[in-house]
């Protein structure tokens, strides 16, 4: 090997630019899916949504409420919501604003406790509001073991629910817990943060970005809520559709009524598309460019050994077992992987921190130690190359006989 550092010099830099591209790309490739690795933070199986219309006042079947409009309408509202949950198909149902996972909608909140020295960093996270059974519709997890009814009496305590953060300039939410907080620029309301939950997110594809704020909406009276979500029986989820096609009280309660039905995991499903395809493409992306690399470490390192098959040849002939021989072969393609790898991390970090990779979006999300595990898989992954690229010529040159190999010498 010291004989040929010139050509061994060229093959570590050869080395570390391969590295280096299978490095970016699996980063890449990370910052796609990495993040389905984290918890939904509720279970959308058999979770179905209806909205809230109003029929239009030109409408034949529109009643005029007069000076009672707003009383009637929340009459409205409570006869659609009693005619499901009395269904023998449901589980639960509640009212919801932007509670559910999949919705890309955004609302961003802080709460700051409570005290006599003004809270200057807050707990920050996407505030969501429903009625107390939305616990038990979603199934929410807490993070101290309370059940979903407990996490649904807290609820109804008019008690609010944050989540596990993943911003670092947010307090954290064991900070919050038992502890009165507020809304910056409500002096008047104040709440108890009763627990802590797993974060709702708004895709299986988007990093978190913050944290949870759950909020409690009056069952008895929801407002203009727009939403309806609700849990069916196992295996009940057909059952409940053709119920609600077939039941008029279901539907319509004077000037209000219900449409789109959807399942919550077909929501999840079509929000979800663009990403899945995009995850798709970089996965198939890394496939053709491993399969290109690999190609082209078999060609370079086949080259290598027949340039040493009467090397081979002369060390069998004094003994040289093929232990021996793969050995030596493949221990010179680990030392070369090595000083490759060396380069490899020095040219990354150079790059990264001097060309200010962190502010774009692939290394955004990332943290040091996935960017490590990111060299890890690709030194594993070189490796495997370099040991299939070396094996293969190396074992037809040994079937060789010594003979046959040196005659030309």
């Amino acid at each position: 090997m010291c004989n040929e550092w010139r050509d061994n010099l060229w093959l570590i830099v050869a080395l570390a630019v391969v590295s280096l591209a299978i490095w970016v790309l699996l980063i890449n490739v990370w910052s796609e899916i990495g993040s389905m690795t984290i918890p939904v933070g509720a279970d959308a199986e058999d979770v179905y949504t209806l909205h809230v219309e109003i029929v239009p006042s030109e409408s034949p079947e529109y009643t005029d409420y007069g000076e009672e409009k707003e009383a009637m309408e929340r009459e409205d509202r409570l006869a659609l919501m009693r005619v499901i949950r009395s269904s023998e198909n449901v589980e639960a149902a509640a009212w919801s604003e932007n509670a559910l996972p999949f919705n890309y909608s955004f609302y961003g909140y802080e709460v700051q406790l409570d005290s006599e020295i003004p809270d200057t960093i807050g707990y920050q996270g996407n505030s969501r509001s429903a009625s107390p059974d939305i616990a038990k519709v979603l199934r929410l997890r807490s993070r101290s073991g309370k059940t979903a009814e407990q996490l649904a009496g807290y609820l109804r305590n008019n008690e609010v629910l944050v989540s596990n953060t993943y911003s670092s300039r947010s307090r954290k939410p064991e900070e919050l817990v038992g502890k009165s907080v507020h809304f910056p620029g409500d002096s008047v309301n104040h709440y108890r943060v009763a627990d802590v939950i797993d974060f709702i997110r708004r895709s299986e594809y988007e990093w978190p970005w913050g944290g949870t704020i759950l909020k409690s909406i009056d069952d008895e009276n929801p407002g203009d809520v727009w939403e309806i979500a609700i849990r069916v029986k196992p295996g009940k989820g057909a059952d409940f559709m053709e119920e609600f096609d077939n039941t008029p009280a279901m539907q319509q309660h004077r000037n209000l009524y219900l449409s789109n039905l959807t399942k919550l995991t077909d929501q999840r499903d079509s929000n979800q598309e663009g990403s899945e395809s995009t995850a798709r493409a970089f996965i198939g992306m890394m496939l053709l460019i491993l399969i290109v690399i690999l190609l082209g470490l078999l060609g370079t390192f086949w080259f290598r050994v027949q340039q040493r098959v009467q090397e081979i040849a002369i060390r069998k002939v004094c003994g040289a077992t093929r232990k021996a021989v793969f050995g030596r072969i493949i221990g010179e393609g680990m030392i070369l992987l090595a000083f490759a790898t060396l380069l490899t991390g020095v040219i990354f970090w150079v790059v990264f921190k001097f060309a200010n990779l962190e502010s774009l979006n692939v290394f955004s999300t990332q943290e040091t130690d996935v960017i490590v595990k990111c060299e890890i898989a690709t030194l594993v992954i070189v490796c495997i190359g370099i040991i299939l690229s070396l094996w293969w010529p190396a074992s037809k040159a040994m079937k060789i006989e010594p003979a046959i190999a040196i005659k030309d010498e």
